[in-house]
């Protein structure tokens, strides 16, 4: 082989790598299965108010409070997961207003649902989304700012844990299926999709992606060191048994890494966010529950 034919395989080499981290970085920023807006409270007879706000960076959020049905000023509010909206989040959750009574406030995170924005960054810049949510919560609804609990499902669950520091007077919170660390849960999912090895090219995306955001840091967002700020205040960690994205192993390390008072519970036989399908009422006595006795 000549000196030239080395030189452009390693070029073409060079190249393919690039694309392959651009294409990847890609998929983060972009999830390829977006859940369309296709669920609304109406279909489920919830009254409700639209409701937007923006965000530090400028974007504008898009989002529903739905009252308490007797008037009750408790508060939760609701964080979706990553490539999913607020509906599917309260076709799941919507029991903690009809039948539990508390008031509910949802939003879709950045590039999701009806929110502005064009990537997504599965934690680091929707603490940015979360801050706002609660300023929102603040300035629209004082009167309901004193009973404040937190609910996140996956990415939302990732992020409420890192984001509770910032707001003591947020009471107590349910995490179901948290990641422990932004980079694992990456390797995870790019091997169960694709059976793409983490050394060394998912190393390589996530510096692509560290690029096209434009922050050294975006990828070092890690919810098990936020952990342990959240106490004293309860939190209940909820794991799905054969979650292949969220193991039952990085869950715990979420819950062993938070202070008391603290609850865990391993949904038998459900998968990735399909807690409350698995386990059907007993999932919606333990979460309503667990608001009732802690707002």
């Amino acid at each position: 082989m000549t000196l030239w034919a080395s030189v452009g395989l390693i070029v073409a080499a060079a190249a393919g790598v690039v694309a392959f981290c651009w294409w990847g970085a890609g998929i983060i920023l972009h999830p390829p299965a977006m859940s369309p807006m296709w669920i609304f409270p109406e279909q489920f007879g919830l009254r409700y108010e639209r409701l937007s706000f923006k965000t530090s960076d400028g974007l504008e959020l898009n989002g529903w409070f739905i009252p308490s049905p007797s008037g009750d000023k408790r508060t939760i509010l609701m964080c979706h997961g990553w490539g999913d909206n607020k509906g599917e989040l309260l076709k799941q959750t919507y029991f903690l207003n009809e039948n539990a009574g508390f008031n509910l406030v949802y939003f879709d995170f950045r590039s999701h649902g009806e929110s502005a924005g064009e990537i997504t960054t599965i934690g680091g810049l929707e603490m940015r989304d979360f801050d706002a949510a609660v300023a929102w919560l603040r300035a629209a609804k004082p009167a309901l700012c004193d009973r404040v609990g937190v609910f996140g499902l996956s990415m939302g669950a990732a992020v409420v844990v890192a984001s509770m520091i910032n707001h003591p007077d947020l009471r107590c919170a349910v995490v179901e299926s948290p990641f422990s660390d932004y980079r694992g849960v990456i390797r995870r999912w790019a091997w169960n999709n694709f059976r793409v090895p983490h050394f060394p090219l998912i190393d390589l995306v996530l510096g692509m992606l560290r690029l096209r955001v434009g922050d050294p840091k975006i990828d070092a967002f890690n919810p098990v060191e936020a952990a342990g700020r959240i106490a004293p205040r309860p939190l209940l960690v909820i794991g799905a048994e054969l979650d292949d994205l969220m193991p039952v192993d990085d869950v715990t390390r979420v819950f062993h890494a938070a202070g008391e008072p603290k609850q865990l519970w391993i949904v038998p036989g459900a998968c990735h966010a399909k807690c409350r399908e698995a386990a059907g009422l007993e999932y919606e006595t333990r979460v309503a529950g667990f608001f009732q006795r802690n707002l």
